[in-house]
């Protein structure tokens, strides 16, 4: 994901511009969950890295924009790539730290703790763990959509996702 910033743009200007960034493939208007996503370089860069965390970032967000359309409200999810968190998964309101973990066929493969309702600034803390609760790379997008999904249906009027994490039962958290 690439960023600019423009500085000195007259107000008259700014559609054309956003139109132009538009057709070259940036987001003048970023849904919140590419505003929200962050990695660590991962193991395309990291030697201490398990799992890939860039190009899955990108993709993550492809897919939630596909299936959850855009929120109301801010969510920052970080993938890490492993427990140094570079990518401040333990803050994050959905929070990845990977390793590997075994799927459903006995398989060492690509996956992540999970960490949900982490923030900084008010109510300050970091994510809930949920005890024995890994994802695979291929399952972060259906999991990330289930508990938006559980959120959205769940939260009270106001209500930040960490605040609803915190209060959230755990199977709306799985």
């Amino acid at each position: 994901m690439k960023e600019l910033l423009f500085l000195d743009v007259e107000e008259e200007d700014i559609p054309a511009l956003s139109r132009a960034l538009d057709e070259t493939g940036f987001y003048s208007q970023p849904s919140e969950f590419r505003r929200g996503v962050i990695s660590c370089t991962g193991l395309e860069f990291c030697k201490l890295a398990h799992v890939t965390t860039k190009a899955r970032a990108i993709e993550l967000v492809d897919i939630l924009e596909d299936t959850l359309g855009d929120l109301d409200v801010p969510i920052s999810i970080a993938l890490n790539g492993c427990p140094n968190a570079c990518a401040r998964h333990q803050v994050s309101d959905i929070g990845f730290k990977g390793q590997m973990v075994v799927n459903g066929e006995g398989e060492k493969v690509e996956g992540f703790q999970v960490h949900l309702g982490g923030s900084l600034g008010q109510d300050a803390g970091f994510g809930r763990k949920l005890r024995q609760h890994k994802v695979t790379s291929t399952e972060l997008g259906d999991y990330i959509e289930r508990v938006v999904r559980n959120f959205v249906d769940q939260r009270e009027e106001g209500e930040r996702f960490a605040q609803w994490a915190v209060r959230a039962d755990e199977e709306a958290l799985r």
